[in-house]
């Protein structure tokens, strides 16, 4: 409701009010003029109440109206300030804009003077590559001969190694024979410093010892140790025997000691007796029972 039609209202409540008024005082020269004041009456209090509510009305949708107005304005204000907000940071973009058009600018010319550069490596790496295929084909001709190489020294290895063999069987037969020779003599009588031949040809793998070698300290390595199984050089070709002791040491210094349990003609195997110790492959050992007769 406007206050245009609050205005009308009012008016009109007063002329109703004036023109009952005017129609209680003519009709009360009539003959029923007290029923009809009464009646006029009541009526003037009815529109006097409606007059009251109403106005109580406009004020309320006067105060609701003042409040909307302030709300209204309260948006307003805050609408202004995000304005104003928006103003600067629109000036900033556009300074930040500014900014990055000139790094843009800049980045032109770095990328220009890197494609610059770009196009001197490739030109370089070119060149690199060309010597990296020349390098990569002598390296693999180099790894062919070293190939070559590797398996002639693996074949003369080997061969070194049966050689190394051989003459260690070989001696081993030398000794056995100049064993039993010395242990013929003593039984025939006879002198046994007779000269003795060079063992040649292949190795007798038949032969083996029918006496203890000779009263020289044994000595020999570890080749395996497997548990608390130790693997010696020595066999029973060296005159080794079940049950024969062995000392273990390493660069002179005592480790400890081992008891024979398994011969054959070229190793033996141990356990070790006494004290525990860590036996190492290339441990020396020396016949525990004739070590005063080594030679130092």
């Amino acid at each position: 409701m406007n206050t245009l039609t609050k205005v009308f209202v009012v008016l009109l409540v007063v002329f109703s009010i004036a023109f009952t008024t005017m129609t209680v005082s003519v009709v009360a020269r009539t003959a029923n003029w007290r029923d009809t004041a009464e009646k006029y009456q009541e009526h003037a209090r009815i529109a006097d109440t409606n007059l009251r509510n109403l106005i109580a009305a406009s004020a309320a949708d006067a105060a609701a109206a003042d409040a909307t107005v302030n709300e209204q304005m309260r948006k307003i204000s805050q609408l202004e300030t995000g304005v104003q907000q928006k103003e600067s940071d629109l000036l900033q973009l556009r300074a930040e804009l500014a900014r990055g058009s000139s790094d843009k600018s800049s980045s032109e010319a770095i990328q220009r003077g890197l494609l610059g550069q770009l196009s001197s490596c490739d030109t370089t790496r070119t060149q690199y590559r060309k010597q990296r295929d020349d390098l990569e084909r002598e390296t693999i001709d180099i790894r062919r001969r070293n190939i070559d190489l590797n398996d002639r020294v693996n074949e003369l290895t080997s061969r070194v190694t049966v050689m190394l063999e051989q003459k260690r069987q070989f001696e081993q037969q030398i000794n056995i024979l100049q064993q039993e020779n010395t242990k013929l003599a003593q039984q025939t009588g006879r002198s046994s410093n007779l000269p003795q031949e060079q063992a040649t040809g292949v190795a007798v793998n038949s032969i083996s010892a029918l006496s203890p070698i000779s009263n020289t300290a044994i000595r020999g390595s570890i080749v395996d140790v497997s548990g608390d199984v130790i693997t010696l050089s020595v066999g029973a070709a060296d005159g080794v025997k079940e049950g024969m002791i062995f000392v273990v040491h390493r660069d002179e210094k005592y480790v400890g000691d081992l008891k024979i349990s398994i011969t054959d003609p070229d190793h033996c195997a141990g356990r070790p007796i006494g004290s525990q110790f860590a036996p190492h492959i290339g441990d020396s050992v020396i016949d525990a029972a004739r070590i005063g007769n080594a030679p130092s």
